[in-house]
């Protein structure tokens, strides 16, 4: 009696089936805050379009911060959901990541080969011959088909399409990795058993205006229901009818508490913040960077702190006398206690020979010791120039680390650093430029400081953290 009761209740709503089978995969104690009753209802609403295969009446748009359950509710608990309404139903999922797309499809077919599963909907049986981690289908017919952004799903289609964080929030800050997610999002749109029946189920924080969301909300328009829930009250709450469900200003003031968002804010940054809990994909003036995030020292200052420490150049080399083209760059840094100080940028536009007799004196003049150096980015320009002066100079010169990302994910990473005050200018002619630059980034002619910034937070603040650490290691072991 109780097993068949157990059963109907999981079976008419997908809410108590999550309540039913929390514990299978999750050993915490459930939180059920509104906005999981809330998901499971609109999940289960378009479920009933898929099982009777009916023409859905919209895909949709979740957009919600981390650490609110939507992956479980959405991509773990769903699918596993679905086999007690219909077994036939094939189900594509889909991930930034192949190990986290696995790994939620593994969770899901533990659900399904639970126990307690077994006993409450024995029709639904995972063949012993399809059953790997990444796909598996059951004696029904139905299946579930994992890919990641980027991979393939080739010969496959779906009843249903579900698309859980299609971007990480450092592949939304590359125009490249952007471009790439909004095109396996078409790729997946291809993918559908029946276009006007199968739903896309897309559920991401956030990340930059032309992220999945902005490409959906922007193409499909009133074909899209977005639901939008940030951590705090705002005029992002959609509908808007749900702002009477936050509780003094919050979403969820257990998981998502005000110490909690505090402490992400300063973990985060708040461009990064805005974007993954406050579902802004852009912060107020639209800039990676803001001119009041950089604090600044006069020149007197500087030399009362100043003990020594070795000066640091970093260079971005170009061979031209064109001002239409770019120029070289060049600035002058050093690290005090965990502040980096820039006490020198310029650029200038030469060949490649005036160039080479313009570095010395600039670097001599701006507190080359023989503890510095000289590091120019490894461009086959740069490369020239450090050939050169190491023929010609007895300049301890070398070249940067050559860069993995493109400058608005570099940039993106080095903004919380800024944030935080630890880039400190010394007063100079030209602040006013470099300020332009790194703050009107990406929207301005030019970008060298960009480069060159984001070299020396590298080196001077993050390049030499495992190196500390392996030093305290070492000092605690003997």
């Amino acid at each position: 009696m109780l097993i068949a009761f157990e059963r109907a209740a999981c079976k008419k709503t997908f809410f108590e089936f999550v309540r039913s089978f929390w514990s299978v995969i999750i050993q915490e104690e459930p939180i059920y805050n509104w906005h999981i009753r809330y998901l499971c209802d609109e999940l289960q609403y378009l479920a009933g379009y898929i099982v009777r295969r009916e023409k859905k009446p919209y895909d949709i748009v979740i957009n919600i911060p981390p650490g609110t359950t939507k992956s479980t509710i959405t991509t773990i608990m769903f699918p596993a959901w679905l086999w007690t309404q219909d077994p036939t139903i094939r189900i594509i999922t889909n991930s930034y990541s192949a190990d986290l797309a696995i790994e939620q499809a593994v969770k899901s077919r533990d659900i399904i080969t639970s126990d307690k599963y077994r006993l409450l909907f024995p029709e639904v049986i995972i063949r012993p011959d399809k059953g790997a981690k990444s796909s598996y289908e059951n004696t029904r017919a139905g299946a579930r088909y994992t890919t990641s952004t980027g991979g393939t799903i080739t010969g496959k289609h779906g009843h249903v399409i579900i698309n859980d964080d299609p971007q990480n929030p450092a592949q939304a800050a590359s125009a490249v990795k952007r471009v790439e997610a909004v095109e396996h999002t078409k790729t997946l749109a291809s993918r559908k058993v029946n276009k006007e029946n199968t739903p896309t189920i897309t559920i991401m924080q956030r990340l930059h205006t032309d992220d999945v969301t902005g490409h959906l909300l922007k193409t499909k328009k009133d074909k899209i229901k977005h639901i939008c829930l940030p951590a705090e009250l705002s005029d992002c709450v959609q509908p808007p009818e749900l702002k009477a469900r936050y509780i003094n200003g919050l979403l969820d003031p257990v998981r998502l508490s005000r110490e909690a968002l505090d402490e992400a804010k300063i973990d985060l940054g708040t461009r990064a913040y805005d974007g993954q809990y406050g579902q802004l994909p852009v912060s107020d003036g639209g800039n990676i960077i803001k001119k009041d995030w950089f604090r600044y020292c006069n020149r007197g200052d500087f030399g009362r702190i100043y003990q020594g420490e070795p000066v640091i150049f970093f260079g971005d080399t170009a061979f031209t006398q064109n001002t239409d083209n770019d120029p070289s760059g060049f600035i002058a840094t050093c690290k005090i206690g965990n502040d980096l100080y820039i006490t020198k940028a310029q650029k200038v536009y030469m060949r490649f020979p005036d160039l080479c007799r313009f570095l010395p004196p600039f670097v001599i003049s701006a507190g080359y010791t023989s503890k510095s150096s000289l590091r120019i980015e490894p461009k086959a320009n740069g490369i020239s120039v450090i050939d050169q002066l190491k023929e010609i100079t007895s300049l301890n010169i070398t070249q940067t680390p050559s860069p993995t990302d493109d400058k608005e994910t570099r940039l993106n990473a080095a903004s919380p650093t800024v944030e935080c005050g630890r880039v400190i200018l010394v007063g100079d002619i030209w602040n006013e430029e470099f300020i332009e630059e790194v703050c009107g980034f990406p929207n301005k002619p030019h970008d060298e400081y960009v480069d060159l910034l984001c070299y020396a937070i590298d080196y001077h603040l993050k390049g030499n953290k495992k190196k500390i650490n392996k030093e305290r290691l070492y000092n605690e072991l003997y």
